[in-house]
């Protein structure tokens, strides 16, 4: 099956690299970049020829679309890939959750879209509680000031990271709130909230701490057939701080659970 990649950052270029060593069944046809040059200068370090193509020629020419653009990218290439039929793996929770009008739309045209969450753990869990009755979720969030300090939120109520001794309450509200303040960085909290009982509903802490060096995340989950904590420290990827290396992980991850003849959890 042919794969086209939108957005060649950090993720798009982990997901690329893997693709491009071979992951059976899936072949890397190309990819979409806003910036052409900061593209060509990724693919030269690999060292290997990947084609880009503007984003209808790409849509059209793969059956799996990954999307690993900005989060104000979303909709555009959520909407020509549910038009076209095609699936669509996006790590942007985030931009589902701002465009959640489009998610029954799918199911008419033959198309789906699969949020890859690997930067969390324990959605199978939370997937089956919500069969039943939860009664809360919390999740708290605590990433070193590095991987904060350029979030909208931050900048907006210019909050000083630079300096801190001990760990900051920067953020507290829900997943929903979370996601729009923070849409680089807690991707992780809109897709708790969707397993679980909403976004709405899901309670969200973010903490700057100068003491970490990995991005972490812990969810505490109380419903009528469990209660369950899980918890999660990611390695940062070296240019983009506020991205976890697992992410891109959990992309190749997914593509291989589409054709495999053993799927591991729900």
């Amino acid at each position: 099956m042919n794969v086209g990649i939108v957005g060649f950052g950090s993720i798009g270029t982990e997901v690329a690299k893997a693709l491009l060593e071979g992951v059976e069944n899936f072949y890397l046809y190309g990819i979409s970049s806003r910036s052409k040059t900061n593209a060509e200068e990724r693919i030269s370090k690999l060292k290997k020829g990947i084609e880009i193509f503007d984003l209808e020629t790409l849509i059209n020419n793969c059956q799996i679309i990954v999307d690993c653009a900005p989060k104000e990218a979303f909709r555009d290439i959520a909407t020509r890939c549910i038009n076209e039929g095609k699936t669509l793996i996006t790590v942007s929770g985030s931009g589902i959750l701002e465009n959640f009008d489009l998610i029954e739309t799918p199911k008419k045209n033959n198309s789906q879209i699969i949020l890859a969450t690997g930067a969390i753990l324990g959605l199978d869990a939370l997937r089956a509680a919500a069969e039943s009755k939860i009664h809360s979720v919390k999740m708290t969030t605590r990433k070193p000031p590095n991987a904060l300090s350029k979030a909208p939120y931050v900048i907006k109520n210019k909050i000083e990271l630079n300096q801190l001794s001990e760990a900051k309450l920067i953020f507290k509200g829900s997943a929903t709130e979370g996601a729009k303040a923070f849409p680089a960085n807690v991707n992780v909290a809109a897709a708790v909230g969707l397993a679980g009982i909403g976004a709405n509903k899901t309670q969200l802490e973010i903490w700057a701490d100068p003491n970490l060096e990995r991005n972490t995340h812990k969810v505490e989950v109380k419903s009528d057939s469990a209660e369950f904590e899980m918890s999660i420290q990611n390695v940062q990827t070296p240019e983009n701080p506020g991205t976890g290396r697992i992410t891109g992980l959990s992309v190749i991850a997914c593509l291989r659970g589409l054709k495999s003849s053993l799927k591991v959890g729900s």
